[in-house]
């Protein structure tokens, strides 16, 4: 091999750091700044107010502004980063089109049903979503996890966990895209599109929906990525930290 040629990271190596996520920023420039203008700066009058078209626009800013600078800074595209970045243009893009509050609910729910159906399906692939969304190779040692899965004969185990876990993570979209949908419904079913009153609707319902969505499908990954740490190390023998990255 080349001295030029990059080496082959060994079992139990350490992998290059990358620069983690402010969640501070992250909550403040996905979440609350954009509730705080779709709620309080969507009136036609006064200052500082934007109307109900201005305020969608600078509340879309600052989400598709984190996402860039996070990538720029960070150099990689996080799953969950891109889906909101998507879901972010289609509200913004349904908001300036006064669309009604059904096809705004449906759009809520189209993302998680996306999601959930790309991740039942993907299972039987190269590259199962599960795999993506809680294996993460920046923090587990998948070649010593596999290779002690290999030494222990478990491999239909091994399998066998990580479909329930799809399971249950389509179960997680799922429930979300229902919530999202009723949750839509009840903030602008009584608004009228392109009204202060209903951008106003969309930032409640966003508001909202971090703690009646986000909760519960949080609770449900966090029981799921338990669960599979658990099988782990039931299937390889292997300690938490056997199985984690050294840092």
């Amino acid at each position: 091999m080349s001295e030029l040629e990059p080496k082959p990271l060994e079992a139990g190596a350490a992998r290059p750091a990358v620069k983690p996520e402010n969640p501070l920023a992250n909550l403040l420039l996905n979440v609350l700044l954009p509730v705080i203008i779709l709620t309080n700066f969507n009136k036609d009058t006064g200052f500082p107010q934007l109307g109900p078209k201005g305020s969608l626009v600078v509340a879309l800013l600052f989400p598709i502004g984190y996402q860039l600078y996070d990538y720029w800074v960070r150099r990689k595209w996080n799953l969950f980063s891109l889906i909101g970045f998507i879901s972010v243009l289609l509200t913004g893009g349904l908001g300036l089109m006064t669309l009604s509050a059904q096809v705004f609910a449906w759009k809520e729910a189209s993302v998680p049903l996306v999601l959930a159906a790309l991740i039942f399906f993907s299972h039987r692939g190269k590259k199962p979503l599960v795999k993506t969304l809680l294996l993460n190779p920046d923090m587990l040692d998948m070649a010593k996890i596999e290779a002690a899965i290999e030494r222990s004969g478990t491999k239909a185990g091994y399998e066998w966990l990580l479909w329930t876990s799809t399971l249950l993570l389509t179960a997680t979209m799922l429930l979300s895209a229902v919530l999202n949908y009723f949750l839509a419904i009840y903030f602008l079913h009584d608004k009228v599109p392109g009204t202060p009153e209903y951008t106003a609707g969309i930032g409640a319902q966003t508001g909202w929906g971090y703690l009646v969505v986000g909760l519960p499908s949080l609770l449900m990954m966090a029981y799921a990525l338990y669960r599979l740490f658990k099988g782990l190390k039931v299937l390889t023998g292997l300690e938490t930290d056997d199985i984690m990255l050294p840092r």
